[in-house]
């Protein structure tokens, strides 16, 4: 079955609706003209799902599932815009010069879709707690089966100290804060702190997070950590996916009480649908190739942004908003009027915010010097709800969170 409309109306389809494919969908319906353009969103999971606050959602029972999993109703504006709930199994360009079209987005079951110009913005494939299934449901029952493993164990170990492990570390102790204990005689000197749960991080890494920051953020962050009552073992690996019913050792042979283990190593680039384009266009690491203008290299009519494209710079949220979004809109917006795409793409500041629980974390800001800020300015941005109200605000969906 192939879906499309009269060939006077160019078709983009944006392909993922996570960050970067709502933002594109959002700027492009505020731009194109209904009458000569048709713009589809195809994303795999009926409602959006903003990563970055699940880890909360995990780790707090008390948090709402609607500031994770949120309604598309509203992400074309006044545009009529198509969704379609899918995946999207490959991309097929077009090969014959008598047919004018791009080509087709081949999805998983017997639809095609035509397109004229394709947008991917399929993001990371993550494991373990990031591991979301598709369906409402099962996105619901994944949530419960970890809020019931983080609540019923005793010692976590997490394995990665990027951003994704500090964060979780912090949400787990935010949830379950660590108590004083008094004894008598005198109380002023019989005090201790009693951990409720034990987290031990074991990175890679000389210091938490990437060698792209400096040393004073990365101490910084570590020490924040440790005053919380964080382990940390560096320089230190948890391979693979141990077996759960055994005693658990890291690659250099450290053993470690576990009965959690959370796996924050990183995601993965998903742009399996592009395997079979034709010249390949996936690196080594199966990262996209693009141009400068996020055009998809030797495929002019296909373009590339967010997690999956292959670029010299970290894979962060803040690029996607203050670099690529913009890029992607005017050049399509330049291809669909008949000209030569010419906004370029070359680098967007490292700015990073590691929220520690709600109420505090630090931020980095790549500009100057480097600047460095604590918890005052990382709960201003980001600890506080995760910038789920600035999300929903930019999906233009109001600031109470759907109903679970």
């Amino acid at each position: 079955m192939i879906s499309e409309k009269s060939s006077n109306v160019k078709t983009v389809v944006v392909v993922g609706g996570g960050v970067a494919g709502a933002e594109v969908v959002r700027g492009l319906s505020s731009r194109l003209n209904p009458e000569k353009h048709r713009l589809v969103l195809i994303t795999s999971r009926p409602r959006y799902t903003f990563l970055p606050a699940s880890l909360r959602l995990l780790a707090s029972q008390d948090t709402p599932l609607g500031s994770v999993f949120m309604s598309y109703s509203t992400v074309f504006g006044k545009f009529p815009g198509e969704i379609k709930i899918g995946t999207v199994t490959s991309i097929e360009e077009n090969k014959d010069p008598a047919f004018k079209r791009g080509g087709f987005i081949v999805m998983k079951g017997d639809e095609k879709i035509l397109y004229d110009v394709v947008v991917v913005a399929t993001g990371s494939k993550w494991d373990g707690h990031l591991a979301f299934p598709d369906d409402e449901e099962g996105f619901k029952a994944h949530v419960k089966s970890w809020q019931k493993k983080i609540r019923d164990a005793d010692n976590i170990v997490v394995a990665g100290g990027g951003a994704v492990g500090i964060e979780m570390s912090g949400e787990i102790k935010d949830a379950y804060p660590a108590s004083l204990s008094f004894c008598s005689k005198p109380l002023y000197l019989m005090t201790s702190i009693i951990q409720t749960k034990s987290i031990t991080i074991v990175h890679a890494n000389r210091l938490l997070l990437g060698d792209m920051y400096p040393d004073k953020f990365r101490n910084d962050i570590e020490t924040r950590l440790r005053l919380r009552g964080v382990n940390i073992i560096f320089n230190d690996t948890i391979e693979g996916t141990p077996n759960p019913h055994a005693p658990l050792k890291t690659g250099n042979g450290i053993s470690l009480p576990c009965d959690l283990l959370v796996l924050a190593r990183g995601g993965r680039p998903n742009t399996s649908l592009l395997k079979y384009l034709r010249p390949n266009v996936l690196s080594d690491r199966g990262y996209i190739r693009v141009r400068p203008t996020l055009q998809i290299d030797r495929h002019p009519n296909m373009f590339a942004l967010g997690d999956v494209i292959d670029w010299p710079e970290a894979k962060q949220l803040t690029k996607i908003s203050m670099g690529h979004t913009a890029v992607v809109i005017a050049n399509v917006m330049s291809y669909l009027g008949g000209k030569a795409p010419k906004k370029t793409y070359t680098k967007s500041p490292e700015i990073l915010s590691i929220s520690n629980g709600r109420t505090g974390g630090a931020s980095y800001v790549g500009l100057l010097w480097g600047l460095t800020f604590g918890n005052y300015f990382t709960k201003l941005v980001k600890s506080d709800d995760l910038m789920v109200g600035f999300v929903r605000k930019a999906m233009g969906l109001g600031q109470e969170c759907e109903k679970d």
